[in-house]
């Protein structure tokens, strides 16, 4: 079976741009911007959210979750923005989960319960300050 040399350069662009989305989705979670959201709403970053079908598929996994009752997305900001029903508080883990099950691996979730990131190997949602905490003692 003959190569074509194209097919190695095909796969070598498209590892090159999954390196540089999910960079950019890492760099705008450590950028708050100008989004606009209630205290008692979550913020989802999430990796390489570059379509409505994109935005689609991870609001559906989104609204799965008890106490959603709104998900709006921000495709240039690559996050969604989870509103819980009044008085009630969302289990980040849950919507950590959910954002998993999309497709699109969350970066950062900032939401009224704390700031969670990825853990470094089993990529399992892990409390920010509860990491910082670890490292002082």
């Amino acid at each position: 079976m003959k190569r074509s040399r194209y097919g190695s350069q095909f796969v070598a662009l498209l590892v090159a741009l999954l390196i540089a989305s999910t960079s950019a989705a890492a760099e705008s979670a450590d950028k708050p911007g100008k989004l606009k959201k209630d205290p008692s709403e979550t913020v989802i970053y999430v990796a390489d959210l570059h379509c409505k079908t994109c935005a689609k598929k991870i609001s559906r996994k989104l609204f799965a979750v008890k106490g959603v009752v709104k998900v709006r997305t921000d495709l240039k900001a690559n996050v969604a923005i989870v509103t819980p029903q009044k008085k009630k508080q969302l289990d980040p883990l849950a919507l950590w989960a959910a954002a998993q099950e999309s497709g699109f691996p969350a970066v950062k979730l900032v939401g009224p319960d704390g700031t969670y990131v990825p853990h470094p190997e089993t990529k399992e949602a892990l409390k920010e300050t509860d990491d910082k905490a670890a490292e002082q003692s």
